[in-house]
């Protein structure tokens, strides 16, 4: 399962790219974890298990299919962000796969601890959830991806990204 869109010219780098899609179905149940985490701080800080909250832990599973293609996008930003990762030499040992693997995750968790505090992308989810996808998903998809571009200062044209001139 390979992500195989090209999102900016240079887009090469197939080991980390293979790396992003093998851990994809986990990080992907992180995230949602991690909404769940930061809903519950900015909106149940006592941590009371009142109805909404255990309807919720229930469904936030619905809110996968939001995340799946915006997965890609901050995949994609990490290449971008870390092009010159390629030929880099190993000293300690790991195999590119293994750093890769490292390296992605760590930075990975740290966005989404700052993007699941992101109104435009912690509300569709939960919105999207408790319906349990009876909603329409694709305007839910592109508001969370317009707020992951905006926090990057990224755009998109023609499924290519850019960095918005200062």
């Amino acid at each position: 399962m390979l992500i195989e869109e090209k999102y900016f010219a240079q887009d090469k780098n197939y080991l980390l790219k293979s790396v992003q899609a093998f851990s994809k179905e986990v990080l992907l149940n992180e995230w949602l974890q991690q909404i769940l985490r930061s809903y519950s701080f900015q909106h149940n800080p006592m941590g009371l298990e009142d109805d909404f909250i255990i309807e919720l832990k229930q469904k936030i599973h619905f809110g996968k299919e939001l995340l799946e293609a915006n997965y890609d996008i901050l995949a994609a930003i990490y290449r971008h962000d870390h092009a010159d990762n390629q030929l880099e030499i190993m000293w300690d040992g790991r195999s590119h796969m293994e750093a890769y693997d490292a390296d992605w995750k760590s930075m990975y968790q740290s966005w989404i601890e700052k993007l699941s505090l992101v109104k435009e992308i912690q509300r569709p989810i939960i919105k999207y959830a408790v319906s349990e996808g009876d909603i329409n998903h694709t305007f839910l998809k592109q508001s969370i991806r317009r707020a992951i571009l905006s926090h990057f200062g990224l755009r998109m044209r023609s499924q290519t990204l850019y960095r918005v001139s200062a």
